[in-house]
């Protein structure tokens, strides 16, 4: 389940500018590229888990003709999509618990879901057990350049992509235990720094965009020094759903 304020987070600038083409960095660009490298075509199955208002799955249904489907744990969000577009396939659910039965999807789609959801070992493993055999995950998400200060950004207060930045090797790791093999990894960071010049161009500066948001941490300067540690980033992975489950994964569990 996605933490109530990552919602509020995302419900506060819903309708800013910037979101027009999806709240995350690279937008629709890096959407268009994550479908290229998985080779899903026309009249392939497609859930996008954390949909928000439906960006992607417009996009992917108007200019692919792909079967999409979105899920969000937020109402508010799912509404506003549907007040676009009433056709739009949008659902409220949680990612740990995808209301699909197994295999009923030729791919999943997480754009900056992994890092705000609560339990990613679950949330990956529901991801594995609605796909098709040799079905794609396929993730974008902000992660830490120095995963050594991911400590320093999990006391940021409030909720945001960058408290929950993912370690690039535990990320692989638990895609690997739960039947995934990897594709390909690649780091688009240059549209996270992208993404931060149009929150300043929309807010005046990150400052005013963490006031606006309510994930500021009694001040601007702690959240400043974390981040600069993280040195974070910005990936793409894309993983083929294998046909059995690794050996730590039934031992996991068996806990």
């Amino acid at each position: 389940m996605m933490p109530v304020d990552s919602c509020k987070v995302f419900e506060r600038i819903s309708n800013a500018p910037f979101t027009a083409r999806g709240i995350r960095p690279g937008g629709l660009d890096l959407t268009r590229q994550l479908l290229a490298r998985s080779k899903l075509s026309a009249g392939a199955r497609i859930l996008d888990v954390g949909c928000g208002t439906g960006v992607t799955v417009d996009y992917l249904s108007r200019d692919y003709a792909i079967r999409a489907v979105g899920i969000d744990t937020s109402s508010m969000l799912v509404s506003q999509g549907k007040g676009r577009n009433a056709g739009l396939p949008l659902l409220i659910g949680c990612a740990e618990a995808l209301p699909f039965s197994d295999g009923s999807f030729d791919g999943v789609l997480l754009e900056c879901t992994l890092s705000l959801v609560q339990d990613r070992e679950r949330v990956i493993s529901e991801c594995r057990r609605v796909l098709r055999p040799l079905g794609k995950l396929m993730v974008t998400d902000v992660y830490a350049r120095n995963p050594e200060a991911i400590g320093a950004l999990r006391t940021l207060a409030g909720q945001s992509c960058l408290k929950g930045a993912l370690d690039k090797d535990q990320l692989i790791h638990d895609c690997s235990v739960e039947g995934f093999v990897m594709d390909c990894f690649e780091d688009h960071s240059e549209m996270l720094k992208d993404f931060a010049v149009q929150i300043i161009w929309t807010y005046g500066s990150l400052d005013e965009f963490w006031a606006e948001t309510e994930t500021r941490n009694h001040g601007p300067e702690p959240a400043r020094c974390a981040i600069r540690d993280a040195r974070p980033g910005y990936f793409l992975y894309l993983g083929s759903k294998a046909g059995v489950l690794t050996e730590a994964k039934g031992k996991r569990d068996q806990r």
